[in-house]
Formats: C-alpha cells, sequence, structure tokens
C-alpha cells in the first residue's frame, strides 16, 4: 500500500513540474510544420517554449529521417496580453528568427516564427500530422 501511495504521489508531483504554466506558457510543447515560401516542405518537429529557450527538435522526412536539434535563446519578449507573446530569438548557429506564441488556448497553443531565409515554423497541418504518423509514428509531437 505504501508503495502504491507513494508512486501516486510521485507521478502527481511529476506531472504538476512538467504542466504548461497557464500565464507565460513555459513548458508548452507545441508540434510545428516547417514551411518555405508557403508551402509543407517535409520537415515537422517538436518546439518546448521555456521562456528564455525555445528547444526545438526537428525531423526532416525526405530520403531519410534527420534529426536537427536546435536551442534558440530569447533575446527579446514583449508580452502584448496575457498569455500572447512576441519574441526573438537566436540559435546556436547564430540564426535569428522572431514571431508569435499565443498560450491562450492551453489546448491549441499557436505559433508562428519565421526565420532567416524564410522558413517559417508553425502549428503541424493535416497532411504534416499525417506524414508523421507514416514515418515516425511513435514520436510524440505534442500538441
Amino acid at each position: 500500500m505504501k508503495k502504491i501511495l507513494f508512486f501516486i504521489i510521485f507521478m502527481a508531483i511529476f506531472s504538476v513540474c512538467y504542466a504548461a504554466d497557464d500565464d507565460s506558457g513555459y513548458g508548452t510543447v507545441i508540434a510545428v510544420e516547417v514551411k518555405v515560401n508557403g508551402q509543407f516542405n517535409g520537415v515537422v518537429g517538436k518546439l518546448e517554449y521555456t521562456g528564455k529557450t525555445i528547444d526545438l527538435v526537428t525531423f526532416s522526412l525526405h530520403e531519410r529521417i534527420i534529426v536537427l536539434p536546435q536551442v534558440y535563446e530569447v533575446l527579446e519578449k514583449t508580452i502584448t496580453q496575457k498569455g500572447v507573446h512576441y519574441i526573438k530569438c537566436q540559435n546556436q548557429y547564430g540564426a535569428i528568427a522572431s514571431g508569435t506564441i499565443d498560450f491562450r488556448d492551453r489546448a491549441k497553443p499557436q505559433i508562428t516564427l519565421v526565420g532567416q531565409g524564410g522558413h517559417v515554423f508553425t502549428n503541424i497541418s493535416k497532411e504534416a500530422k499525417e506524414m508523421q504518423i507514416k514515418y515516425i509514428p511513435k514520436i510524440d509531437l505534442g500538441f
């Protein structure tokens, strides 16, 4: 009985620690796709906003699966209204991206980040989700 109680308490604490904060959006995990010139280019990913960084892992689904982890450090952040952040960030390679993350609807957070070279990180579309399920079904990308 003590083991079961300990396990339940441990899992409750664990889930609270990794739940997203409603006001700040910190800890929010969002499934994203990358678009170039408004077109899906076969790259999907998982993005987590921590407040100080954006942790992004992308999966290129062309001839083979290529995984690219990136960490964007938030350089500027403006909270335009409760749950909506405008950010400017830079990754470890020096590329800059800027845009908005909207956490007002916790079940469906919205993101639009425009990177150098016209890459747009946005919420995953139905087409991209189907491709992700076909090629990397065991990877949970988030909302």
